[in-house]
C-alpha cells in the first residue's frame, strides 16, 4: 500500500500476543546495499533471539519468518514500488501489513510487542503535506507534495491578452479584450486584471489545502504576483515564497526537487514555532508541557495532543536501563493510541527544546 498518515494509528495499535516483526529497508537504485542489509539484519535477529532466555519465542519468530520469506523476497524485489518499504507481521497470527514511500527507512529487523514505528516516524516528517503553486502571468498551477510523492491538481488558468492582443490557453477565469480600452492603459489593465485573477484564484488555492491537510504552501513566482495571491488567501497553512521561475515543462517529480531547499527551510521555521509554542504554554501554565517524567505521566492519562519530540531522541533516559529509542518509541505509542499527533522536530528547531530534555507538548486540557 501506499503510505498515508493514518496508517501510523493503525499501526500503532498492530500487536500480537507473541510480538510483531517490523521489517525495514531503504532499496535505493543500481546497488543492492539494501536488500544485503535487511537480510544481515534478519540473521543477526535470529542469532540474538536463539542466544535468549526465551528458546520457545525464538522458535516461533524463526518458524514465522521462515513462512514470510516469499514476502520478504517481494520487499527486496528491486523492481518493486517506493525507496523505503516496511512490513510488519504478527508471529502467532497470520495478518502482514506493508508500507512504502519514497523516503529512506534505513534498514532494521526486530521483533517487539507491537509494530516498530519510529524509523517510519522519523522518515515522514522530512516530507509532511505540503502544496507548491507555481505562479505565472498564465495561471495558478498547484501540486500536492507528501511523503516523497508529488502529484499535479487541477489548475486555475488566466486568459490574458498579449502585446499583440490575443489572448493565450484556456480560461477558467473571465478573459480581458482590447475592445475599449486606450493603447496607453492597456498594460496598466493587464497588470489590473492579473491581480484580479491571482485573487479570484486564492478561493480554489484554499479549498485544496483543506482538502489536503497541507502544512505550508509554498508560492513560487515572481514576488509581485506571489504576494497578491498570498494576501488574498484566508487563515491556513504556513505560506512561503520562492522568488525563481518554475519550468512549465518540469514534472512532478521535478518540480519537488526543485523546490526542496525552500521547503526544508519552511519546515524549520514551521517546527521551530512548534518548540516555542509549547514551551511558552508550560512557562505560562497553559496546555503546555516540557521535560520526560511529566510528559510520560500526562501521555499514560491520554492528554497529550501533539507531541514533540528531538530527531536526536530525548535526553534523559530515565528509568535506568531504557534507552532513548525505548522511550522515544514508548511515546510515540501512546500518543497514537489516544488519537494525538507526533512531530519529530529536526536539529535546529529542537534547540528550543534543550533545556526540556529534547521533548515536549501541547496538550488537550
Amino acid at each position: 500500500m501506499v503510505f498515508d498518515q493514518t496508517d501510523l494509528r493503525e499501526l500503532a495499535a498492530f500487536g500480537d500476543e507473541v510480538g510483531v516483526l517490523s521489517l525495514y529497508t531503504t532499496m535505493e537504485p543500481g546497488t543492492q546495499a539494501g536488500r544485503t542489509r535487511l537480510r544481515n539484519e534478519i540473521a543477526a535477529l535470529r542469532q540474538e533471539l536463539a542466544a535468549g532466555p526465551d528458546q520457545e519465542r525464538a522458535r516461533l519468530v524463526g518458524l514465522r519468518l521462515d513462512l514470510l520469506e516469499p514476502r520478504i523476497d517481494e520487499l527486496l524485489d528491486p523492481a518493486g514500488p517506493g525507496l523505503g518499504r516496511a512490513l510488519f507481521a504478527q508471529v502467532a497470527g497470520d495478518e502482514v501489513r506493508t508500507a512504502w514511500l519514497q523516503l529512506p527507512v534505513g534498514g532494521l529487523a526486530t521483533v517487539r510487542e507491537h509494530a516498530y514505528l519510529l524509523p517510519l516516524v522519523a522518515a515522514v516528517q522530512a516530507d509532511r503535506p505540503a502544496g507548491i503553486a507555481r505562479v505565472g502571468r498564465d495561471g495558478v498551477r498547484l501540486f500536492d507534495s507528501r511523503y516523497g510523492l508529488a502529484d499535479e491538481l487541477e489548475p486555475v488558468m488566466f486568459q490574458l491578452a498579449t502585446a499583440g492582443g490575443s489572448a493565450q490557453g484556456s480560461a477558467t477565469l473571465p478573459s480581458l479584450s482590447r475592445r475599449g480600452i486606450h493603447p496607453d492603459r492597456f498594460d496598466q489593465r493587464i497588470e489590473e486584471h492579473l491581480a484580479k485573477y491571482l485573487r479570484e484564484a486564492a478561493q480554489h488555492v484554499a479549498g485544496q489545502a483543506r482538502r489536503l491537510g497541507w502544512e505550508t504552501l509554498l508560492l513560487v513566482g515572481d514576488p509581485r504576483d506571489t504576494a497578491v495571491l498570498g494576501e488574498a488567501l484566508p487563515a491556513g497553512p504556513e505560506i512561503a515564497h520562492m522568488d525563481a521561475v518554475l519550468d512549465p515543462a518540469l514534472s512532478p517529480s521535478e518540480v519537488l526537487e526543485f523546490v526542496r531547499p525552500a521547503r526544508e527551510e519552511a519546515r524549520a521555521r514551521h517546527d521551530a514555532a512548534l518548540a516555542v509554542r509549547a514551551r511558552d504554554l508550560a512557562l505560562s501554565g497553559g496546555n503546555g508541557a516540557v521535560g520526560l517524567d511529566d510528559i510520560l505521566s500526562l501521555l499514560r492519562q491520554g492528554r497529550v495532543e501533539h507531541l514533540l519530540l528531538d530527531e536526536a531522541g530525548p535526553r534523559n533516559t530515565e528509568p535506568v536501563g531504557v534507552t532513548p529509542e525505548e522511550l522515544e518509541e514508548e511515546m510515540i505509542e501512546l500518543t497514537f493510541e489516544h488519537g494525538g499527533e507526533v512531530t519529530v522536530l529536526e536539529t535546529g528547531a529542537a534547540e528550543e527544546l534543550a533545556e526540556a530534555g529534547g521533548v515536549a507538548a501541547m496538550l488537550r486540557w
